[in-house]
């Protein structure tokens, strides 16, 4: 019996829900969790300690409520190798082989520099370099972060979607990061858009901030958008309007308890007044994580991802369109320390 349950745990381990926190007291009493929540990231948890009022950035306001339940489509199968050419060098290649024709190869590059919290960290060195190539698709992305001091933070990134010239993208940004406020900027190569933000903490609880838009091609366009969080108890309430896109977000994410997250979204779009609904629920475990999302549209997936091992991870991706009848389903498989 003992037998049996040992192999349950090499090839499930759903034994132990309960995930230790960087701050239990029990954690050099209990394995390791391979599984772990972004916040957990011990360099962040320093972070919040040291400035508990400081609100994210305006662009990055919603992205709790993003990565909650983020299921990546997959169809067919995607194998992804990663490599440690150094302590500091990072390379990933990633091939997506589909039922029909086509695939796609992408190879990714990260780089850390400075002083690494832990083997995790790749948000807080400085400076910090990611590089991805697709070059199937002619796509390249570029993005180059470097921490002037502790409250000056810069940005270098370069988008280019395609082959065509035209379809690219360079933005410059810097933030300065106060104690109970973000405030920052971007600008496009050859100053065609502009963006001036502020984030303030008005409370502990309560985030409120607005953008403003400034853009010169292909004519002169001024735009403000507005955003800004809440947090009763283990609920945390988003709100944001996008002037440009005229789009509005309503989003809330749920802690069930330490390992279950919900998280569900309302898009409203002013100029196709279409009005979308994203409902999603995240559970973790010790050796696993599940992800399911279902859409208004009738768009049903879910994702769950099995850690065998730090350096060996599976993934079953599955999707089903209820109004089209249409289904896809995907495995990917993570081999290698990335």
């Amino acid at each position: 019996m003992s037998s049996l349950n040992s192999i349950k745990a090499f090839l499930f381990g759903y034994g132990d829900c309960a995930v230790p926190t960087p701050d239990s007291p029990e954690k050099k009493q209990q394995e390791e969790p391979i599984i772990f929540d972004e916040s957990e990231n011990p360099a962040q948890l320093e972070l919040q300690k040291k400035f508990p009022l400081r609100p994210p950035s305006f662009e990055m306001l919603l992205q709790p409520l993003r990565i909650a339940t983020m299921i990546e489509p997959v169809e067919g199968v995607k194998i992804e190798f990663g490599a440690g050419l150094s302590q500091r060098l990072q390379l990933m290649n990633s091939w997506t082989l589909p039922h029909g024709q086509g695939g796609s190869y992408d190879i990714t590059f990260m780089y850390a520099g400075g002083k690494m919290g832990n083997a995790y960290d790749f948000v807080s060195p400085n400076p910090f370099l990611m590089a991805r190539f697709s070059p199937s698709q002619g796509r390249q992305d570029i993005k180059t972060i470097y921490k002037v001091n502790e409250n000056i933070e810069s940005r270098l990134s370069a988008n280019y979607m395609s082959f065509e010239p035209r379809e690219s993208q360079v933005m410059l940004e810097a933030d300065y990061l106060g104690n109970d406020f973000v405030a920052g900027m971007k600008v496009s190569a050859g100053l065609e858009m502009l963006f001036l933000n502020y984030m303030q903490s008005v409370t502990k609880n309560l985030v409120f901030g607005f953008e403003i838009m400034n853009m010169r091609k292909p004519r002169q366009i001024v735009d403000m958008s507005y955003g800004g969080k809440y947090i009763l108890g283990d609920t945390t309430m988003f709100a944001q309007y996008m002037a440009a896109q005229k789009l509005i977000h309503l989003g809330a994410t749920i802690k069930g308890n330490p390992n279950i997250t919900y998280s569900t979204e309302l898009v409203y779009n002013g100029q196709s007044r279409d009005l979308q609904f994203v409902g999603g629920v995240c559970v973790r475990f010790m050796r696993a994580r599940f992800l399911a999302q279902i859409t208004g549209t009738g768009t049903v997936s879910s994702y769950l991802q099995h850690y065998i091992n730090p350096f060996f991870k599976m993934g079953l991706h599955a999707e089903t369109d209820f109004f089209k009848q249409e289904q896809k389903f995907g495995i990917s498989i993570n081999l290698g320390s990335t």
